[in-house]
């Protein structure tokens, strides 16, 4: 994952701060590209509809299933973190969403996604470092 406290650049057109520390960085650090996304899709899947007031229809209602059995709870946990990263993430594209029951109440959700084509070319940089030769 790129984390960087350095400032953002005029190329930086997708970024985010961290919004969980860890090894890799602390508090006020920045997430770029498809790390972007990727926290992205984190914090609409455990972020509960109607938590935020400013956007109360955007996130995800899949923790209201967790305590439901795993029959009921898979097929509706995973349609709704579709429907709502579908919905509420526009630079990716969600192929599936698998859901395992880890143990009671817990449950293990692989998201299978790729950046929308338009959005790969805004993520594309490339430096050229030009120096006299030697």
């Amino acid at each position: 994952m790129f984390v960087s406290n350095a400032p953002l650049r005029p190329n930086d057109l997708h970024w985010q701060h961290r919004v969980q520390p860890g090894p890799a960085g602390a508090w006020g650090t920045v997430v770029t590209g498809i790390d972007d996304l990727e926290q992205a899709i984190r914090i609409i899947t455990l972020t509960p509809r109607l938590s935020v007031p400013t956007e109360p229809d955007k996130f995800c209602d899949a923790l209201a299933f967790i305590d439901r059995p795993p029959a009921i709870a898979i097929p509706r946990i995973a349609q709704e973190i579709f429907d709502s990263l579908t919905r509420w993430e526009p630079r990716l594209k969600v192929e599936r969403v698998e859901v395992e029951a880890v143990a009671f109440h817990h449950f293990k959700v692989p998201v299978f996604w790729r950046p929308r084509e338009d959005v790969l070319a805004d993520l594309r940089r490339t430096d050229v470092i030009l120096r006299e030769a030697a």
